[in-house]
């Protein structure tokens, strides 16, 4: 057999499965039709039969090869995966191991990193566990056995000589790798002084004779990802030091960081707010004012579906006016120190939460830090404790033991001489049962010749009654033919009028009871249907009724606020949980000393 898994052909086979995945509704045999259909002549018969043998069985065998594949994910890409299913199917199914070179000549022309992780995966002894794992999903115990471990169990010393050849390959690899270009030295005898010619002064040049090492094109190693990882760990580490850093010095450098807001900040704003509204008052259309004028107390309505549809009109347009009203007041209002006066306050305000949040953050901290170290000391002195409880339960247990085992030896004694009694009246008893089944079966014999003689003249008489009743049926028989059959009527036969629309009986009821059944099913579904209507009217009249509470509910909650001072402080309650957390920590420190005490 002529050995076709080379390189060229194994992606070959990769496209091919590729495309096969792309197509919609084609079964793998339909698409291999196609596909011989579309080669040119020229190729052989055996290669054509090889790519559709291969082509077919990977198919076949599709989800035993993906789980597998699965597994080499991580350390594998999308095209080496797909490379991985082929030659695994390959090794199972097709070739033997006396293929080997010519498989390392394929997976090396592949790609090295799928022969290292192949080789490495198919050499080691748990492997097989794993694969014998993921087929018992599929396959039965006697396929799994025969095809898929047998010549896994074969190739394995072949693939541990194909890791073998790669890493002597890698380790020559290693030893051509070309030195760094050596610096020459100039010798100091050229340089000697010479004191009857001294002759000008020569400047040093400015290029050296040799480029430094630095001139030199040097290789970019690739790091692995464990090295990166510890790289990134380290630059986090450092980040947060000096975060820590930086915190430290804005406690030092401005104490008021934490402060509450100060009342000339309120003043300010409420300042601020009242010549806004001046000035809208005097600048701003009568929209605004019919937005946000409401009545006081809310008017009781009869919630009648006229009713609910009309408020919800309303409430449309009423949104739609305020979107109105601001967009002239963006447009009328261009008053710019103002609107620079309350960006200042609002940043500085969002910097004293941010500081606020940072400093909230670190005393959590150091609180889950202490109760790390409570937890760890309590943990301590109960893992102490529990040491000392199963010492003092061993000890009981092993004369619990000892006991047991005095008692087990006296009953095992016991035990035995009962058992040599009871051998000997075992004994006794079967040369006694040995006699009784003699005299049995004498009896039994004569018994079973006496009732084969009765069954004998039993059976005889009963043929005798037979042959009697056969005679008088074909008698009777034979009087029924000459007597005058009487007419019966066929209910699926037609009245033989000749006519194209003729039925029977039974076809007209047949029709009848299909009409019948046609009509009751579409009074149902016009029934349904109809329900169906008056349920979603229902609901859309229940959705407008609550999207009506909402909204008279948000406006008494706006007129609630209005009613209310402008002057009250916004966040008062920051500076309050971080005079609480700072008192969590103190306490836990307490305990935390109290406990190493």
């Amino acid at each position: 057999m002529v050995y076709y898994y080379t390189s060229n052909n194994v992606k070959m086979l990769r496209n091919m499965i590729i495309d096969y995945g792309a197509s919609t509704e084609v079964s793998p045999y339909e698409y291999m039709k196609t596909y011989i259909s579309k080669c040119p002549e020229n190729i052989e018969d055996a290669k054509l039969s090889w790519t559709a043998e291969a082509f077919l069985g990977i198919q076949k065998h599709g989800e035993f090869l993906k789980e597998i594949a699965s597994y080499m994910s991580e350390e594998l890409s999308e095209e080496d995966q797909d490379y991985f299913i082929i030659v695994f199917h390959a090794i199972t199914f097709q070739i033997t191991p006396t293929d080997m070179s010519y498989l390392y000549k394929c997976l090396f022309n592949l790609s090295k990193p799928l022969l290292s992780t192949f080789t490495n995966f198919l050499s080691n002894n748990e492997v097989l566990t794993y694969v014998s794992q993921v087929a018992h999903s599929t396959y039965d115990t006697n396929f799994i056995t025969h095809k898929i471990i047998s010549p896994l169990f074969s190739w394995q010393p072949y693939i541990s000589e194909m890791a073998h050849n790669y890493a002597e390959y890698l380790k020559k690899i290693e030893r051509r790798k070309i030195k760094p270009l050596t610096i020459p030295v100039q010798p100091n005898v050229l340089r000697r002084k010479n004191h009857s010619d001294i002759g000008p002064l020569r400047v040093p040049s400015p290029v050296p004779d040799t480029p430094p090492n630095s001139m030199q094109k040097k290789r970019h190693k690739m790091l692995p990802k464990s090295v990166i990882d510890k790289k990134l760990k380290n630059m986090h580490e450092k980040n947060q030091f000096k975060a820590t850093q930086l915190l430290h010095i804005v406690k030092t450098n401005n104490s008021n960081f934490a402060k509450g807001r100060s009342e000339n900040y309120y003043k300010k704003l409420s300042d601020i707010k009242n010549e806004m509204d001046n000035e809208n008052k005097k600048t701003g259309s009568n929209v605004g004012k019919r937005a946000f004028s409401l009545p006081n107390t809310a008017p009781t309505i009869k919630e009648t579906t006229a009713t609910v549809k009309r408020i919800n009109t309303r409430i449309q347009k009423s949104q739609i006016e305020e979107v109105k009203w601001l967009e002239d007041l963006i447009t009328n209002f261009r008053d710019v120190n103002k609107i620079e006066q309350m960006k200042e306050y609002d940043r500085q305000e969002k910097e004293r939460e941010r500081l606020l949040s940072i400093e909230k953050k670190h005393l959590m901290g150091q609180i889950s830090h202490e109760e790390a170290l409570i937890a760890k000391r309590k943990c301590k002195e109960e893992n102490k404790k529990k040491h000392e409880e199963f010492l003092r339960e061993k000890q009981n247990w092993d004369e619990e033991i000892e006991n047991w085992r005095k008692m087990e030896m006296e009953k095992n004694r016991k035990q035995v001489e009962k058992l040599s009694l009871l051998e000997l009246n075992l004994m006794e008893a079967k040369n006694n049962a040995t006699l009784k089944k003699k005299e049995t079966a004498y009896k039994v014999k004569k018994e079973n010749e006496e009732i084969l003689a009765h069954a004998m003249a039993a059976k005889q008489e009963e043929l005798e009654r037979r042959f009697r009743v056969i005679k008088e049926i074909k008698m009777l028989a034979e009087i029924a033919k000459k007597a005058k059959v009487p007419k019966i009527i066929d209910l699926t036969e037609t009245s033989g009028l000749g006519l194209l629309c003729e039925m029977s009986m039974a076809e007209l009821q047949e029709r009848l009871s299909n009409m019948k059944i046609c009509f009751c099913e579409e009074l149902e579904n016009k029934k349904k249907n109809i329900k169906q209507e008056n349920l979603a009217a229902k609901n859309k009249l229940i959705e407008t009724k609550e999207s009506i509470k909402t909204y008279m509910n948000e406006r008494e909650t706006l007129r609630k606020e209005k009613k209310s001072s402008n002057n009250v402080p916004l966040n008062s309650t920051t500076s309050k949980e971080i005079g609480e957390l700072k008192r969590i920590l103190d306490e836990k420190r307490k305990l935390r000393v109290q406990l190493t005490v």
